[in-house]
């Protein structure tokens, strides 16, 4: 494993971390599920992500906050429920490809111990893309290795710090969405997109940027190759009800997903790069 000097790995419990402290901000990757825990630029020093005060770091369980890599499926495979819920790379050990120090900041190729899996019968290649700098860079490259295209939905599923999702507005969607609390049912957006309950939406459209206001403070998302939006908060009974996150989790995360839930067809020795942004 290559890594540049503003990298060093640690433990946490059963999960190796990479923590990344350069010139302009601090990070932590879990090379358990190639997973996002913190980002902090070092001009606010404000942490964007959230990660549950009892996620579980066993090396088993997907990690509960952060950035969560869903691939290749979203949410229930459509074939098999039997199969795991987004995918199965959140539940691998991932490792090192290589990690590059500029003066714009480090960057890090991760991938997983294998692309292949129950429920994905094609060959590719995912390769993960980290930019730590003033801003936050993820992307997810799938590549098609085989002579057929395949389509596959994902998500970077990030769960961003709040100080209160009461106080919380999200700005940059309109029109429709599906919700799943309803039954699917579509409704129209609201103006303004404020919180009030348990929230569980797809908006299907690609908006470029998107904006969370939180109070006195705002992180800005940018995102492409994506078909969706996802949206996400459990509200106090789910939270109460899961054993890795506290009662009151709810408060102080939202879930902002650069997304495919549609489909991504990606043709033989064609790559498709899904991005986030976090500013």
């Amino acid at each position: 494993m290559l890594l540049t000097d503003s990298i060093s790995m640690t433990t946490r419990d059963s999960v190796q971390v990479l923590q990344i402290d350069n010139a302009l901000a601090k990070a932590e990757i879990s090379l358990f599920g190639g997973h996002l825990l913190s980002f902090i630029p070092k001009h606010d020093h404000r942490e964007r992500l959230w990660v549950s005060d009892k996620a579980i770091f066993d090396g088993k369980k997907a990690i509960r906050g952060g950035i969560p890599i869903c691939w290749p499926w979203f949410g229930d495979h459509s074939c098999n429920t039997d199969l795991a819920s987004h995918g199965y790379v959140r539940t691998q050990t991932w490792q090192v490809l290589n990690s590059e120090e500029t003066n714009l900041g480090t960057t890090i190729s991760l991938k997983p111990l294998t692309s292949a899996g129950d429920g994905f019968e094609y060959h590719a290649q995912l390769i993960l893309v980290v930019h730590i700098g003033h801003q936050l860079s993820i992307q997810l490259r799938t590549t098609n290795l085989g002579e057929e295209p395949f389509t596959y939905n994902c998500a970077l599923h990030t769960y961003f710090f709040i100080s209160n999702i009461n106080q919380c507005e999200l700005l940059g969607l309109s029109a429709q969405y599906t919700d799943k609390n309803r039954d699917y049912q579509m409704f129209g957006t609201p103006q303004p997109y404020r919180f009030f309950e348990e929230t569980d939406r797809v908006h299907l459209q690609q908006p470029r940027n998107l904006t969370i206001i939180d109070e006195q403070s705002k992180t800005d998302i940018l995102s492409s190759g994506h078909d969706s939006i996802v949206v996400w908060n459990p509200w106090q009974d789910k939270s109460i009800s899961m054993e890795d996150m506290t009662d009151d989790s709810y408060l102080t995360m939202l879930c902002v997903e650069t997304a495919i839930t549609q489909g991504q067809k990606v043709l033989s020795g064609a790559t498709h790069v899904l991005e986030q942004v976090v500013k």
